[in-house]
């Protein structure tokens, strides 16, 4: 088991208008219907329309967007020792 200490992270929606994400590590992808977003727990990923990212805190690791929220879905870390044939076998 790793001692790596995580980052809070915490997801605010408010009226599918405004977010606020904790914990972000570092922001991926964007454009005004995407968002991918990289945290401790996996990326994330933020779909919808007019996406547009109103404060960006690296010091904080914290996102605020607004726009027309429509999806988030996680994607799990992969894991580093993970290799091709070792995927190619499951």
């Amino acid at each position: 088991m790793s001692d790596k200490i995580l980052l809070p992270h915490i997801v605010t929606i408010e009226n599918r208008k405004d977010m606020t994400v904790s914990g972000v590590i570092q922001v991926i992808a964007y454009d005004e219907y995407r968002l991918m977003l990289k945290t401790d727990y996996g990326r994330l990923m933020i779909q919808g329309k007019n996406l547009m990212a109103s404060e960006i805190s690296s010091s904080q690791n914290v996102l605020k967007l607004s726009g027309d929220i429509q999806l988030l879905q996680y994607q799990a870390q992969k894991l580093k020792s993970e290799n091709l044939l070792s995927r190619l076998f499951k």
